[in-house]
């Protein structure tokens, strides 16, 4: 379902409505709670921090594979901060949106 809606809302955003499309929105949320529940269970509790390593290590292999892009952040952002590599940044920008989604759903830290 949520795949759907991220899929409708790219499209909103002016991009070509594909059945691939779709299919990686889904594979993306289905693979982040293959990642976070397990981690849920192995403590025993609920925490943010299982989402943020969660959404985090998602995006690294994504951006590191060219199979996603980094939002919020400009290429330019690279020229003035060499030493920092898109992977590393990819893991600190998808982890802190999984981590705060979480806390906003109520999840403690």
């Amino acid at each position: 379902l949520m795949g759907g809606v991220f899929s409708a809302i790219d499209v909103a955003q002016g991009a070509k409505p594909t059945p691939m499309r779709v299919a990686s929105y889904m594979a993306f949320i289905y693979t982040y709670n293959a990642i976070q529940c397990p981690m849920e269970e192995i403590h025993g509790r609920s925490s943010a921090l299982h989402n943020l390593l969660a959404g985090g290590m998602l995006g690294y292999m994504g951006v590191k594979n060219g199979n996603i892009g980094i939002p919020f952040v400009s290429h330019d952002f690279f020229y003035r901060f060499p030493f920092l590599r898109p992977q590393h940044v990819a893991f600190a920008v998808y982890g802190s949106m999984g981590g705060a989604l979480a806390m906003l759903g109520g999840k403690p830290i």
